[in-house]
């Protein structure tokens, strides 16, 4: 069965915080034999906001031979990017919700990375 929606779970962007990404008090659970009225997108999940950068440089040596130098950096400004929430719903026999995560962030992607590379070419 489906939960039941009572109102507009997506929060305002300025009221969303990895504690609290969708408004949890719009759900209860179906009457027992009820189908419930959740639709599959009653909220977002986290948007993703990465920037990734790449810089090379080759500089001649000879006149067969050269250095490549390159730095590449995956989420450059380091934004943090969530990647999941907790959306189970559960419930005790008197429709309290008991889940203390519900709505909450739960996972984040990686963090920014960076490598280099140096290589000589002939």
């Amino acid at each position: 069965a489906r939960i039941v929606v009572n109102g507009r779970a997506q929060l305002p962007w300025g009221e969303r915080r990895p504690d609290r990404w969708f408004d949890t008090s719009v759900f209860s659970r179906p009457a027992k034999g009820a189908f419930g009225n959740a639709p599959k997108d009653v909220f977002r999940l986290p948007g993703v906001n990465n920037w990734d950068i790449a810089i090379q440089k080759r500089v001649p040596l000879a006149e067969n031979a050269s250095l490549n130098l390159r730095w590449e950096v995956y989420n450059l400004f380091n934004h943090t990017q969530w990647s999941s929430v907790d959306v189970t719903a559960r419930f005790d026999p008197e429709g309290n919700q008991v889940n203390p995560r519900f709505g909450q962030v739960t996972a984040t992607r990686s963090p920014r990375i960076m490598q280099g590379s140096l290589r000589i070419e002939f």
